[in-house]
């Protein structure tokens, strides 16, 4: 039987108990009424670790985004990494493509200021191709750290409002029952062998 139960049964027995003639007064059962009160207090406990659990669970999920989040992270540097080296590779192996044939032009052609301009539009061209390689791969690693972020303070968000919203939930339980156990320890707190107390209108 849960807490609520028990405060239940000991509404119940001020409610049936029937008022003391003349008067708005009623006579209860005080040893059964304690055995309640005894029941509500040994129980307590447990709804507390309840809270605590939920306060575990919040620190491990926050935990876990966290590991996420680092591990994005990590993902999001090797990928942007992997793509400048990529990018610098296929601008060297252009650049050097471009240089082979200018040189091969100018080795082949009699008319050598012909192949020289030649030669150089090719080189120009390269490197404004390897830049354009070169800043698109650090545009994307900029758009994937950023994701990686976004994604890391999501969970995180709602890791917090997960746990926000469990923890108003058993606070108001809480908060509840301890009001309902005073009042009965109130109605209790007649030191005489039977407790007279105000009959619920």
């Amino acid at each position: 039987m849960n807490i609520i139960e028990e405060i239940k049964n000991l509404e119940t027995i001020l409610k049936e108990t029937k008022s003391l003639p003349g008067t708005s007064k009623v006579m209860i059962d005080k040893s059964r009424s304690l055995d309640i009160l005894k029941d509500v207090i040994e129980n307590l406990p447990s709804e507390l670790d309840e809270a605590g659990m939920v306060t575990r669970q919040k620190e491990a999920i926050i935990d876990q985004a966290d590991k996420e989040a680092v591990r994005i992270r990590n993902y999001a540097d090797e990928e942007s990494s992997t793509m400048r080296e990529i990018a610098k590779r296929d601008a060297a192996e252009i650049l050097s493509d471009a240089e082979a044939k200018a040189e091969e032009m100018v080795l082949e052609t009699a008319i050598v200021e012909q192949a020289n301009k030649r030669s150089e539009e090719i080189i120009n061209d390269a490197q404004e191709q390897s830049e354009r390689i070169i800043m698109n791969a650090q545009q994307e690693s900029s758009r994937v750290l950023d994701e990686s972020e976004k994604i890391a303070i999501d969970r995180r968000d709602g890791a917090d409002n997960y746990a926000k919203e469990v923890l108003y939930a058993l606070e108001e339980r809480i908060s509840t029952i301890l009001s309902q156990v005073r009042s009965g320890l109130d109605l209790l707190d007649d030191p005489s062998e039977n407790i007279t107390v105000e009959k619920n209108q």
